[in-house]
């Protein structure tokens, strides 16, 4: 129950994301890039766009949200809302020198059908659930597609995943870059020599060559693995602690609260509107490829 006590933000964000491509109003979707009828499906209404325009709509939707995120949340999301850090929480639960075989077997199985199931939500934004489970029976190209970014996960997880989030990351190099002084983060704090140097904290960490005593480090995601090390090197005795975490603030302010934060944010979401809205214009759908296009030729050579 503390695993997932400790995870349930991510997890509250997780179900409906894994959910929503399911959802149906009527003949359209929730939410349905259709990438296969070039339809954009949303809140049960289809609006004909063109593949270019659907790609173009995601880019934009991807960059407003990293960039929103980045300025509100900042590192918050890194270690609470991104899928790598709930595999890290994962792997250290049932991986271990003192884990037996079947535990470390449970995980790999158990993270192997999380990622599946993840990747699985990801491509089902872009084509209807019951046209993409026909395309993993068949072997269609979006059936690789979840094949693939399921062992890109899984890959990433147990080859790379600590160097992917120190220097790979695209949202954790815009962090990196923003001016934001108030960051929710970590700090070793010993002032009565309690440390043990058992090194437990650096052991867990999933960034490399990462030492939090060692102090602030713009690589950190904000996990917590380290802290729970030490609590379990002081089970013991629970008064005792070397990590404190800086929750003076709401998350939603983990970013900082200045009043330039909150005009870059406000410029972001008009910025962002208005791109949805000149992309989704009706008045575009003559460069679009409609489904009943062959039936629009035959009859227009009818009158002919």
């Amino acid at each position: 129950m503390g695993f997932l006590r400790d995870n349930k933000s991510f997890l509250a964000v997780l179900i409906p994301f894994m959910t929503i491509p399911w959802i149906k109003l009527g003949d359209y979707h929730f939410l349905l890039f259709n990438f296969s009828h070039n339809r954009l499906e949303i809140l049960g209404f289809g609006i004909e766009m063109g593949a270019y325009a659907m790609i173009a709509l995601l880019i934009l939707l991807a960059i407003a949200v990293a960039l929103i995120s980045a300025l509100a949340l900042s590192r918050f999301y890194c270690g609470t809302l991104c899928p790598n850090t709930f595999f890290a929480h994962l792997l250290a639960f049932f991986k271990g020198k003192k884990k037996s075989f079947l535990s470390k077997l449970v995980g790999f199985s158990l993270l192997t059908l999380l990622a599946s199931l993840l990747a699985f939500s990801v491509v089902a934004y872009a084509i209807s659930t019951d046209e993409l489970i026909d395309a993993i029976v068949h072997l269609g190209f979006a059936g690789w597609l979840v094949t693939l970014l399921s062992l890109l996960m899984i890959a990433e997880v147990y080859m790379i995943q600590g160097w992917y989030c120190a220097y790979l990351c695209p949202y954790g190099a815009t962090c990196a870059i923003l001016p934001i002084e108030d960051r929710l983060t970590y700090e070793y704090s010993d002032p009565e020599h309690h440390c043990t140097d058992c090194g437990g904290c650096v052991k867990i960490c999933p960034i490399p060559d990462l030492d939090i005593r060692q102090g602030f480090d713009i690589r950190c995601i904000q996990c917590g693995l380290c802290e729970e090390a030490c609590k379990k090197t002081f089970a013991k005795n629970p008064t005792i602690s070397t990590l404190i975490r800086h929750d003076k603030r709401s998350v939603l302010q983990a970013g900082g609260k200045s009043k330039g934060i909150l005009i870059a944010i406000f410029l972001i979401s008009i910025l962002t509107i208005t791109g949805v809205i000149t992309l989704t214009d009706v008045e575009r759908l003559d460069s679009c490829r409609l489904e009943n296009k062959n039936l629009h030729l035959n009859n227009l050579n009818s009158y002919h």
